[in-house]
């Protein structure tokens, strides 16, 4: 049935690629291979590195492990996608960069054996911040690769207790501060995380400062591994 219904969104308002212009898609493979993409490199230290895999050194000062990111946010056609998705409501553009998201990640995890290891989360929003957006983006991006992969996704794993204000309008240290206790594992799934490989899926990251407050509560919980697949960056 869902098929049908983007199969008759297309007939009735086709897509077109916000590139070259051409119908069917929002963004068409041919304009993705034009654009820079993001290089595989140490998100901390942005020294070069293999498959985005944090140095050691630099794994000992933050909870996360790997950060892998589609494109660079500095990209015009990827910051108006981004910006329309976010702001204007246009939920469908999600539809093709969750692919373009899955396929980046099987080229690295070309063959995951036993899929029960591994948990997709969704980077989790406030009640009021979601009530102002109508619709949490991380959650279609995580919703739709958990589909495609076959990774159990669960969404309500962690929760943002705290309507923080926004990290992009603060500095460094005030983005810490912000953030402090603001996000806390679900009671119900604590036992899930125990030795798992958690998938964080997210649209944009700034700075580190969300990622390691996140991860942090994970790791605390004893997860194994925190990777995350993100659309852009700076």
């Amino acid at each position: 049935m869902e098929y049908f219904i983007w199969l008759l969104k297309d007939i009735l308002w086709p897509k077109k690629c916000y590139s070259c212009k051409k119908e069917w898609h929002f963004f068409c493979r041919q304009c993705l291979s034009k654009i820079q993409k993001y290089e595989d490199k140490c998100y901390l230290c942005k020294k070069q590195t293999k498959d985005f895999v944090l140095h050691t050194k630099c794994r000992q000062l933050v909870y996360f492990d790997q950060v892998i990111i589609l494109s660079h946010y500095k990209e015009k056609i990827i910051k108006k996608l981004i910006k329309d998705w976010k702001f204007y409501w246009k939920k469908d553009i999600f539809e093709e960069l969750w692919l373009y998201l899955y396929e980046l990640f099987k080229s690295i995890y070309k063959d995951i054996k036993n899929k029960q290891d591994y948990i997709v989360v969704s980077s989790p929003m406030s009640f009021f911040r979601k009530l102002k957006r109508w619709y949490n983006q991380s959650y279609i991006l995580a919703k739709s690769f958990s589909n495609h992969s076959g990774i159990y996704y669960e969404k309500n794993l962690i929760n943002k207790t705290i309507n923080t204000r926004q990290q992009s309008k603060l500095n460094k240290l005030d983005r810490m501060k912000n953030l402090k206790k603001s996000f806390k594992i679900n009671d119900k799934y604590i036992d899930m995380i125990d030795n798992k490989t958690i998938i964080f899926i997210d649209d944009v990251i700034s700075t580190w400062t969300t990622l390691n407050e996140i991860s942090k509560v994970l790791k605390k919980s004893w997860a194994k591994k925190i990777i995350w697949l993100i659309v852009a960056s700076d």
